[in-house]
């Protein structure tokens, strides 16, 4: 799991201006180059493209400035359209590792939930996504949950091939250490079902366990019952996790295009930052 070449889209409000606080720890990922992107949808820039993209340019000169002084190559780039199909299309032209963004829309909102533009990109995206999590949203003391974020990764697996696509990347990232592997029944079978299914996952899980802590990670494992995406924000909880890891979509029939359920309902509720992983690798 390297973040080489990260793309981090800013609106200029307080939450997209505390993602750049993000950027020093990605340093121990790999992180060498910013696409760093403004985009405004067609009414907001008017009849005249070229002044908005110049203005835009010109505002966006003191953040790169910023971040070329953290070593880091700096790419500006100002498109105009639909913001979130937009930052997907950027990320995939410039090859970008992870996308940056945060968990807010326009004007103040719960913390906990996701604005559109955030909600439509992991729709579609076929990048990683990192969706940071703020504290005091919508004040002047608004920061990001992004301090070590990297402590303790929670993982929640149901074994299926994007699941296990995503721990190969994890397996990557020498920076991680602490592991919380967890699998939840979310089916309603019998006491025989579930215990045979218990004992199933609990071999699968060791498994796994022990071949990460073969490669160094420490590496505790979890079997719960119920709903997956209440146990999943449970155990984040409960375990002190700092970030959960988790694919795009489970072993569902969810279209392609589309976020799995469980995966939108721990993106919208988590209240800490959440790495999405695309369904599909990148060719």
């Amino acid at each position: 799991m390297l973040f080489e070449k990260v793309l981090l889209a800013t609106d200029y409000s307080r939450p997209s201006e505390q993602l750049f606080h993000c950027l020093p720890e990605l340093n121990n990922f790999g992180l060498k180059e910013v696409i760093l992107a403004h985009v405004a949808d067609t009414h907001s820039a008017g009849g005249n493209v070229v002044e908005f993209q110049k203005h835009n340019e010109k505002r966006l000169e003191p953040y790169k400035k910023k971040l070329e002084e953290m070593g880091l190559k700096v790419t500006v780039k100002v498109p105009i359209g639909f913001i979130s199909e937009e930052i997907n299309n950027l990320a995939e032209e410039e090859k970008a590792s992870l996308i940056l963004v945060g968990s807010h829309g326009k004007g103040i909102i719960k913390q906990r939930f996701l604005g559109s533009t955030t909600t439509n990109i992991l729709r579609k995206t076929t990048t990683p996504v990192l969706v940071e999590k703020f504290k005091n949203l919508g004040t002047d003391e608004c920061e990001a949950f992004c301090k070590q974020k990297f402590l303790r990764m929670l993982i929640p697996t149901d074994f299926s091939t994007h699941s296990m696509r995503m721990i190969e990347e994890i397996k990557k990232a020498e920076n991680i250490k602490d592991l919380v592997l967890l699998s939840v029944l979310e089916q309603s079978e019998s006491h025989e079902d579930v215990q045979e299914h218990k004992s199933i996952l609990e071999t699968k899980l060791k498994a796994l366990q022990s071949e990460l802590q073969e490669l160094g990670f420490t590496v505790a494992i979890k079997i719960r019952e119920g709903t997956a995406s209440e146990n999943i924000l449970e155990i984040a909880s409960y375990e002190d996790a700092t970030v959960i890891a988790m694919p795009k979509k489970g072993a569902g029939s969810i279209k392609e295009l589309l976020i799995g359920s469980t995966t939108d309902a721990v993106v919208r509720k988590s209240e800490i930052p959440v790495l999405i992983f695309p369904a599909e690798q990148k060719k």
